[in-house]
C-alpha cells in the first residue's frame, strides 16, 4: 500500500487508530436490501414491523463488519504501521495501511485480527446466552417477538459465519492473506505466496459456486433462486479479486527479475577528445556495441552507439572527434548492473523523459549502457 493512498470517497464519520473511518453510500442500498431479505425470510409477507427487525439485523450484521475491520486496524497500529482508512462498503469493508516494508509476521497477524475478532464477538455472545438470562419464554417464542435472546443469537451465528467465510484460504479473504504469509515465510518469496493464495481464491469461488448448485441437488432437491443469485454474486466477487491478484503477483515476479545487467549493451569508455577512428577501434578490441564518451572530469557526459559510425564518411573517421557526434547524457545516470525491482522502477520515473540511457558502472568501470526504452518494455 502507498504511503499517501488516494482517499476513499464517502461520509467520514471520525477517526479510529489513526485513519479515517469512511462509510460509502452503495452501504446504505446494502442495509436497505439486506433488510428487506431478512423481513422476508421463508416468504414472509413485508410489514412495517418486520422490515424494522430485518433493519436492525442488518445494522447488526454492519456492525460486526466494522468491529472486523477495526481489528485490523488496531492490530496494524500496534504493529508499528500508520492507519490510512477504514472503510465500510457495499460488500462489506476494507483496512489501509503502511505496507511499505512489511515482512509476513506483521501482514499475516494483521490479516488474521478480522476473523479473530469475530470469533471473540461470537464468543461474547454465546457466554451470554449460556447464562441463562436470555432464554425464550414460549409465549414469545409463538410470538416470534424480537427478543435480546434473539438478537444475541443471531449476532452469534452471524459472527461465527463472517469468521469462517474470512478465514478461508484464498485472497481476497483474511485466510488468503494469512496463507500467503506463511508461503512467504517459508519460501522467502511473497509472491509466490500471492499466486498460491490467489489460486486458493479461485478454487473458493468454484467451491462456493458449486456447493450452491449441488447441495439441493445432493438433498433431493433443486437450488433457489435466491441462492443461485447469491453464489453468482459471491462468484463474481471473488473470482476476478483472486484473477486480479494472479496477475499483478506473476507481472511483479518478472519484474523481479529485470536487471540493469541483463537489458545492457556491452560498452566502452573513451575520453571526448578522441576520434570515431579511435573509438570504433577501441570498442571493436572490447566487444563494444556503446561508446560513452567521457567529459574533461572523466565522467560520463554522452554515448555513441558504435552502429552510428557508418553515418560518418570512412574518409573522415580521422579527423572527426567524438564531441561533433556524441548523443549527451545529464550527469548522475551511472547505474549499477544489479539495480533492480523497485530500486529499478524509482530509477526510471526519475528519469524518463530526462535522458535515453544510463550508464552502466561496475567496481568503478563502465561496463554497458542501457536503454530506459529497453528498461521500460522489459517491466510492462
Amino acid at each position: 500500500m502507498s504511503d499517501a493512498p488516494r482517499r476513499t470517497r464517502g461520509l467520514q464519520l471520525g477517526r479510529a487508530f489513526g485513519g479515517r473511518v469512511i462509510v460509502q453510500g452503495s452501504t446504505l442500498v446494502m442495509l436497505v436490501v439486506l433488510a428487506f431479505i431478512f423481513s422476508t425470510n421463508g416468504g414472509q409477507e413485508l410489514t412495517r414491523r418486520g422490515f424494522t427487525i430485518g433493519l436492525i439485523l442488518a445494522a447488526l450484521l454492519f456492525v460486526s463488519v466494522f468491529l472486523h475491520e477495526l481489528a485490523h486496524a488496531a492490530t496494524a497500529k500496534a504493529l508499528g504501521r500508520q492507519v490510512h482508512e477504514v472503510v465500510i462498503t457495499l460488500w462489506g469493508g476494507h483496512t489501509s495501511f503502511d505496507a511499505q516494508g512489511i515482512t509476513p509476521r506483521v501482514a499475516g497477524i494483521t490479516a488474521a485480527a478480522g476473523p479473530l475478532a469475530n470469533l471473540a464477538i461470537a464468543g461474547l455472545a454465546w457466554a451470554a446466552l449460556a447464562t441463562g438470562a436470555f432464554d425464550l419464554t414460549l409465549a414469545e417464542f409463538v410470538r416470534q417477538d424480537l427478543t435480546a435472546y434473539q438478537l444475541i443469537r443471531y449476532l452469534m451465528v452471524a459472527n461465527l459465519i463472517l469468521a469462517a467465510f474470512n478465514a478461508l484460504p484464498g485472497i481476497p479473504m483474511d485466510g488468503g492473506r494469512v496463507l500467503e504469509s506463511i508461503v512467504w515465510a517459508v519460501t522467502k518469496d511473497r509472491y509466490r505466496g500471492v499466486i498460491v493464495a490467489a489460486w486458493g481464491g479461485r478454487v473458493v469461488a468454484i467451491g462456493v459456486a458449486a456447493y450452491a448448485i449441488g447441495a439441493p441437488f445432493a438433498q433431493g432437491g433443486r437450488p433457489g433462486t435466491f441462492e443461485l443469485i447469491w453464489a453468482a454474486l459471491i462468484f463474481m466477487i471473488l473470482w476476478p479479486a483472486a484473477s486480479s491478484a494472479l496477475k499483478s503477483a506473476q507481472m511483479l515476479r518478472r519484474r523481479e527479475s529485470v536487471t540493469v545487467g541483463t537489458l545492457m549493451v556491452p560498452a566502452v569508455a573513451i575520453p571526448y577528445t578522441a576520434t570515431v577512428a579511435q573509438a570504433v577501434a577501441e570498442a571493436s578490441a572490447h566487444g563494444a556495441r556503446e561508446i560513452v564518451v567521457l567529459g574533461a572530469d572523466g565522467a560520463a557526459a554522452g554515448h555513441f552507439p558504435v552502429a552510428m559510425a557508418d553515418a560518418v564518411p570512412v574518409e573522415a573517421h580521422h579527423d572527426t572527434g567524438l564531441q561533433s557526434v556524441v548523443m549527451p547524457l545529464p550527469r548522475g545516470t551511472d547505474v549499477p548492473p544489479g539495480l533492480a525491482g523497485d530500486d529499478l522502477v524509482d530509477a526510471l520515473r526519475t528519469w524518463w523523459g530526462r535522458t535515453d540511457g544510463w550508464v552502466v558502472v561496475q567496481d568503478g568501470e563502465v561496463v554497458g549502457l542501457v536503454r530506459l526504452g529497453d528498461v521500460m518494455s522489459a517491466l510492462r
